[in-house]
């Protein structure tokens, strides 16, 4: 990483932009930041956590979304030639888009390092100050929580990365560690601010929860294959529950936001400063809109698959939630047709797209990314479940998700008429599989399902085809599971770290 690296995290703390935790959280700004007296109040203090979410919200703007649903077979490629490389795996190192979240990443790890780095003198101000051990605790509980989950975002997409884990050395100095070693140091990010972080109603809404810890933890876990350990940090996820059907919407809606179904969202509220902030991604503005609406349904960008539409049950509510056909009434009591003013006249998103608040899709959209939900947790409990042998309590969790949808269960015969049943663990398997794909839609989680199954080999080697007649017709994609399971190293980060070179890059590339 070069030393605008470094530029950029002091302005990100110089800034304090309360931004990420909730909505009504007012901006604070402070002038002339010297870290030798800073952490003297509470104030003080969550402005350095608040620094640290930041980036997540340059993540989720864009490439955070777009680059795994590109990758997986949810989507159809609706023409941007932008992301022509991400749907049809022509990636390079020069590619803007990569660097972009290579640096958010790490600009976002290099503010977490501000507060983790200071812990000791949190707590030794917390005796004359107004703040307790217990918020320091929290405090760097969520910095560990939030380094975690930007390692995990880089592991996922790039492998074994350069470990940067304190605030005052250089980066462009640090040597690729292995991804083993990346998975081992987010482990022990996760499970301390497991211990630390406040719970769900103990904290400001919109702050990462030790729920969210545990979380994210057992994630990591199951891609792993460490299923004990998964189990165990699932098992902690309490104080959340799967909305009823009548108020499923709010899992992607605006006035849903931080329901109980919710672990740990990415804050929105559709406001930008000037319009080079609005598409500058850099993290240092007042932008906090995202194109996520915009992208998916009004422009158009990414498409759902004919092969999704498929997968849906003709009785499963979940497919009006999450797309909407041409012709289909759709917003407050179905006033409006689809497409509408502004949006594309072919099978789009209606997840995160604001369908239900304007006839028009909002291009500053202010609905929040849902990073972890609930759903999600079940659906990885009843995958540990069977891969530790256990079929019954696989089941079990699995029909959590179909009685919150009133659909039927697993084991009944008519799930096994509708091709289903689950009296072996092969069909269990191909079940998690299902009610994954329909479930999680759209919410960057397919394409590292596939490959944690190895199953990205068959099902991206091909392209599915927009012709809705003949959903099976489809085309060579040019994927390599030996190459496209990650992208490529940026190469600026090759050119500027003295400890990397182009021997470093990952194969293929």
């Amino acid at each position: 990483m070069n030393k605008i690296f470094f530029k950029n995290v002091v302005l990100l703390i110089v800034a304090v932009f309360i931004i990420s935790c909730d909505d009504d959280v007012p901006v604070t700004n402070t002038n002339a930041l010297n870290p030798d007296i800073f952490f003297e109040s509470l104030n003080q203090v969550e402005g350095a956590v608040n620094a640290s979410y930041n980036q997540l919200q340059t993540l989720y703007q864009r490439n955070g979304y777009i680059f795994p649903d590109a990758f997986s077979d949810e989507m159809i490629s609706g023409g941007d030639p932008n992301f022509a490389p991400f749907f049809n795996f022509e990636l390079n190192p020069t590619l803007g888009g990569i660097a972009l979240y290579w640096t958010a990443c790490y600009n976002g790890i290099g503010a977490c390092n501000f507060v983790i780095s200071n812990e000791e003198r949190m707590m030794n101000n917390a005796p004359t100050s107004n703040f307790t051990t217990a918020d320091v605790n929290d405090a760097v509980g969520q910095a560990l929580f939030l380094r975690g989950l930007y390692y995990y975002l880089l592991v996922k997409r790039f492998g074994g990365v350069p470990i940067k884990n304190d605030f005052t050395t250089a980066l462009n100095d640090a040597p690729r560690s292995t991804e083993d070693e990346i998975y081992e140091f987010i482990i022990q990010d996760l499970t301390r601010s497991s211990q630390i972080t406040f719970s769900k109603g103990a904290t400001e809404t919109g702050r990462a929860t030790n729920g969210a810890a545990y979380s994210l933890l057992g994630k990591v876990y199951l891609h792993r294959g460490m299923y004990v350990e998964a189990q165990d940090a699932f098992s902690n996820v309490v104080d959340y529950s799967l909305l009823p059907l009548e108020l499923y919407e709010d899992n992607f809606n605006e006035g849903g936001e931080h329901n109980d179904e919710s672990i740990f969202e990415v804050g929105y509220n559709g406001e930008f400063g000037t319009e080079a902030e609005r598409w500058a991604q850099t993290g240092v503005g007042t932008s906090e809109l995202t194109f996520h609406a915009q992208e998916y349904t009004g422009w158009g960008n990414l498409q759902p698959s004919p092969k999704l539409m498929e997968e849906f049950e003709e009785d499963d509510p979940r497919k009006e939630v999450a797309l909407v056909d041409v012709g289909q009434a759709y917003g407050p009591d179905g006033i409006f047709t689809f497409p509408g003013p502004g949006l594309i006249e072919a099978l789009s998103w209606q997840k995160f797209s604001q369908l239900y608040e304007a006839e028009t899709v909002q291009e500053n959209s202010g609905i929040n990314a849902r990073v972890l939900r609930y759903a999600d947790v079940v659906l990885m409990q009843a995958e540990v479940e069977l891969n530790l042998g256990n079929s019954t309590g696989a089941i079990n969790f699995l029909n959590q998700i179909r009685e919150r949808l009133e659909l039927p269960l697993y084991g009944s015969a008519e799930m096994d008429e509708r091709g289903f049943p689950v009296d072996t663990p092969n069909g269990i398997f191909n079940a998690i599989v299902h009610e994954r794909f329909v479930e999680l839609c759209g919410e960057q989680v397919r394409f590292d399902d596939l490959v944690r199954w190895n199953l990205d080999g068959s099902e991206l080697s091909i392209l599915p085809n927009a012709d809705f007649d003949n959903p099976s017709a489809a085309i060579p994609r040019g994927y390599d599971p030996n190459i496209h399971r990650l992208m490529p190293i940026p190469q600026n980060e090759i050119d500027s770290n003295t400890q990397i070179n182009g021997e470093d890059q990952n194969f293929g590339y």
